[in-house]
């Protein structure tokens, strides 16, 4: 009877222990469905939600002005492409050279931004406890609109460049042929020192020309332009020997007139038939590395501008909880 009546109450005393750990249980749970960070307990994160929405609201005021100044540079890259194909070598330097200035300038804004996100009141290991969803979410957004401008300054710098020095190689190339060719024919009405007045002027346009190449060397295969420099080169430098073979002689024909006059046949007949070939592939890298530039930026100005729209709207918290109001 005795062992029944310890049986029952051992019992009763378990249902009880069991009903206390159940009790307390269920108070966790609710106590972890209510932690801050959770749009049920959203007064938690008041405090610091609003200590963070001073800055984040000025890093989405600056990303505006950011996307506003990175079309401003698609618009210089387009009419820098439009100067190119009209062969405006001015109107050209002018739009790489502003186009640079601003894409220095759009870089060290974003970087800006980023250090500013980077010292939101409440950043750290706690975030979750400090910030809501909300909060965040927006942080991490106005951080990854922050890099999409990263790398500007170089592409311009590296593309635009090489078009320039494209459509300056065309000029100097057409120029040297209209000047070298002028050289011949004052060699063919016998004013041989005015020929060689012209010939140092083509003499500069090939060293000048050399450099040019040498820059675009970084970024495309130049092996078509050096042949082209090096047999120009050659046949001015027989027509200068020539020239000066005939000034010393008074006109003689010698041994060394004979010889200078072979030298310049020779190099004459290596000559490139005309320019027009290599005219167009140099205007091709130009054309090719400008709309690079420009696609990137309007890439670049597409994607930033679709993080400020969203910055400026209601964001949906992760947990697909109605968003809250754009601070």
């Amino acid at each position: 009877m005795l062992g029944i009546l310890r049986r029952a109450i051992l019992t009763v005393v378990w249902l009880l222990i069991v009903a206390i750990i159940s009790i307390g249980a269920a108070g966790l749970v609710a106590a972890m469905a209510h932690q801050p960070g959770t749009p049920a307990r959203a007064e938690l994160t008041l405090e610091g939600d609003n200590a963070a929405a001073p800055g984040l609201l000025a890093a989405q005021q600056g990303l505006a002005g950011l996307a506003t100044d990175v079309q401003r540079l698609g618009e210089l890259g387009r009419g820098a492409l439009a100067a190119m194909v009209a062969s405006d070598t001015a109107s050209l330097d002018a739009a790489v050279a502003e186009g640079l200035t601003l894409s220095l300038a759009i870089v060290d804004r974003s970087a800006g931004i980023r250090e500013q996100l980077a010292f939101l009141p409440g950043t750290g290991p706690n975030e979750d406890l400090t910030w809501s969803p909300e909060t965040k979410a927006r942080r991490d957004l106005a951080l990854k609109a922050a890099d999409l401008t990263a790398g500007l300054d170089v592409q311009w710098t590296r593309l635009a460049a090489g078009s320039v020095t494209a459509t300056r190689l065309t000029k100097l190339l057409i120029d040297h042929d209209t000047t070298a060719g002028g050289a011949a024919a004052l060699g063919h009405k016998a004013q041989y020192a005015a020929g060689l007045t012209e010939l140092t002027k083509a003499d500069k346009m090939i060293a000048d020309a050399r450099a040019l190449r040498d820059t675009l060397a970084n970024t495309v295969d130049v092996s078509t332009l050096t042949q082209w420099l090096d047999r120009n080169a050659e046949y001015d430098a027989a027509l200068r020997h020539l020239f000066q073979s005939l000034i010393d002689s008074k006109l003689k024909i010698n041994a060394e007139v004979r010889q200078a006059a072979i030298d310049e046949r020779k190099a004459h007949d290596l000559l490139p038939a005309n320019t027009s070939g290599l005219v167009i592939i140099l205007a091709e890298i130009g054309r090719g590395g400008l709309n690079q530039v420009v696609i990137g930026i309007e890439e670049a100005r597409g994607a930033l501008q679709a993080a400020v729209d969203r910055l400026a709207a209601p964001l949906a918290a992760p947990d697909g909880s109605a968003p809250s109001p754009a601070p």
